[in-house]
């Protein structure tokens, strides 16, 4: 229950910042670098008291220019407002440290020039402090993340050497033990289908533990080219294949190509070879829909777990392979329902 309201508040501090016209840590570094450039430029300030401003002033440019760079990183809404929280956090805290010092002196009969500019200055180099700090505390939940989804993900792999592999195991060991009372070759027929699907099952499980790690170097890619390059590299017969629109998007492109490719064959073997899948950006990311049956409410919450598969000869790992690289990605899937009826996966930045 605490898991849940956690997501809700997060949801929540989401939309909030995709609502605002500008990011708040650009806002408040540009305000400030306006205010120290505006009064420099007005006061003529040389000297021993421009140097002192010099320093201030590219603190306050360097935290737009770092915020910048998370924007472009795609670094999620979440975790923007969580580095302008410490860089707003370093400005009261540099500015309150400064302000009791001036009140210190004042009361010793030593009066400060300008005492409200130096609180704004020494702020200023606490917005760029917090902003360094704010970075960090990120990147440190970002390795906490991808270490438990990899934990996990090794544990599913786990599950599925000790527990998926049995089924074709025995049927091997079966099958073998008649041909050798039998002498009939044809069981080695099963024999050969048995481990055939056993290795099927080790190389998808490894596909999953391996997609599961962090994205290290991503490039901005159109979606439509990576989409239908996708397509291109996957047997779907008569199926068809749409877009509704372009958008760059920051990927690993050969991990998000096959990110594409399994939800096409998910849409190819579940809708037939008539279905139509269809691509296109949305307001925070992408969709992959089809005109297929679709899937039903109550198994959307598991269809994108490993082992998990609605029909009766599937691994149940190609959605969990989907899933394990939109992880790395720092996106979050969610599974519904496209306007013909079919399966629809919407994937937006965590």
């Amino acid at each position: 229950m605490q898991r849940v309201a956690d997501d809700l508040q997060d949801d929540w501090v989401a939309d909030i910042g995709e609502q605002l016209p500008v990011s708040p840590l650009s806002a408040l570094g540009f305000v400030l670098a306006t205010v120290i450039g505006v009064r420099v430029a007005a006061r003529s300030v040389v000297g021993l008291a421009l140097l002192e401003s010099l320093f201030p002033f590219l603190a306050a440019a360097a935290v737009v220019v770092a915020d910048r760079w998370l924007v472009e990183n795609d670094v999620g809404v979440r975790d923007r407002i969580t580095v302008f929280a410490y860089g707003l956090g370093g400005f009261l805290a540099a500015a309150l440290v400064t302000a009791l010092h001036v009140h210190v002196m004042n009361l010793h009969g030593t009066t400060v020039p300008q005492p409200l500019y130096l609180t704004l200055m020494s702020g200023t180099v606490g917005v760029a402090a917090g902003t360094i700090a704010g970075i960090y505390e990120i990147r440190q939940r970002a390795a906490v993340r991808d270490a438990r989804r990899q934990s996990a993900r090794l544990e599913e792999f786990a599950s599925v050497v000790s527990h998926d592999l049995r089924n074709p195991l025995s049927v091997a060991q079966g099958r073998l033990r008649e041909t050798f009372r039998t002498g009939d070759p044809d069981h080695l027929k099963s024999v050969d289908g048995a481990l055939e699907r056993m290795d099927e099952l080790i190389e998808e499980s490894l596909s999953v533990a391996r997609n599961g790690t962090h994205v290290e170097e991503s490039e901005e890619v159109p979606l439509v080219e990576l989409a239908s390059d996708a397509w291109e590299s996957v047997d779907t017969d008569e199926a068809r294949f749409e877009t509704a629109g372009d958008r760059a998007i920051h990927v690993d492109y050969a991990r998000a190509k096959n990110l594409f490719e399994n939800l096409y064959r998910n849409a190819v073997e579940h809708g037939g070879d008539d279905v139509t899948v269809r691509v296109g950006p949305s307001k925070h990311g992408f969709f992959v829909e089809d005109d297929g049956p679709g899937i039903p409410a109550a198994q959307r919450s598991n269809v994108l777990e490993q082992g998990y598969s609605t029909g009766d000869d599937g691994s149940g790992l190609g959605l969990a392979i989907v899933r394990a690289i939109a992880d790395a990605h720092s996106w979050d899937v969610t599974v519904t329902e496209s306007r013909s009826g079919g399966a629809r996966f919407e994937f937006t930045r965590g």
